[in-house]
């Protein structure tokens, strides 16, 4: 897994992703000492350390719920509409103190969109970048997403086929899905057709949708290869990088 981590962000950080949208972080949030984020650390285990010996519900979100949320692409209606956004300061806690990476995500996402906070956009560009950073993938498939569109940052589709891939190459089934997907559309090179193609036939899906999709790319690279390089793909498994 570290070595598939040391690749990711080598591919992100060979592409840039700078831009004149990444300024410093509002003022208005006040610059946290290395004490200071490992005390908030410490503190946010011992609660979490002290409900789970009580048996007792914890009234956060605990990492794996959030990550589950974002698979799922329900994470924001959950903190709106069925949490009421009363986990709001903790998701940001985690994000600015401690630097989780799924509540980096999220914490960007709600103040990109104005979910239970005031909308800045630019800062939650900038955890979104912080995101990235660590090597989630699910920050950068959006990131990616915004590139290829020009959204809140300059269009650069080399940046988005870059951070595309990363994402599929630490082993998200859906980033592998959305990679393949930008091949099929005629981004990214012939070179990564073989690979991207091995990743999505070698990864599972439980939903319908998903397990059509996935045979709809795979039958569309199909046209994109010879059948010999198919069958390479297909029989063996050394692209399927989170297997290893």
């Amino acid at each position: 897994m570290k070595r598939l981590l040391t690749f990711a962000l080598a591919v992100v950080l060979g592409a840039t992703v700078s831009t004149g949208a990444q300024a410093s972080v509002n003022s208005t949030y006040d610059k946290v000492t290395d004490a200071q984020a490992l005390a908030a650390r410490k503190a946010i285990e011992s609660s979490l350390e002290r409900y789970a010996e009580d048996n007792t519900s914890v009234n956060v979100y605990t990492v794996d719920e959030l990550n589950t949320y974002v698979e799922n692409g329900i994470y924001l209606k959950v903190i709106h509409e069925r949490d009421k956004c009363q986990f709001t300061p903790d998701i940001e806690d985690r994000a600015r103190i401690v630097g989780m990476p799924a509540f980096e995500f999220v914490w960007g996402d709600m103040l990109i969109k104005g979910i239970c906070v005031k909308q800045d956009a630019e800062l939650g560009l900038d955890y979104l970048q912080k995101a990235v950073a660590h090597a989630y993938a699910p920050a950068m498939m959006q990131l990616a997403d915004y590139y290829e569109r020009g959204f809140l940052v300059p269009q650069n589709k080399d940046t988005a086929i870059s951070l595309m891939r990363a994402a599929a190459a630490v082993g998200s089934p859906h980033a592998r899905l959305a990679w393949a997907d930008m091949l099929v559309r005629g981004l990214g090179a012939p070179a990564y057709y073989e690979e991207a193609f091995s990743w999505l036939y070698h990864s599972l899906y439980l939903n319908e949708y998903d397990i059509l999709k996935s045979q709809y790319l795979q039958s569309e690279m199909k046209k994109m290869m010879p059948p010999n390089i198919v069958a390479r793909a297909m029989s063996n498994g050394y692209y399927n990088l989170n297997m290893r």
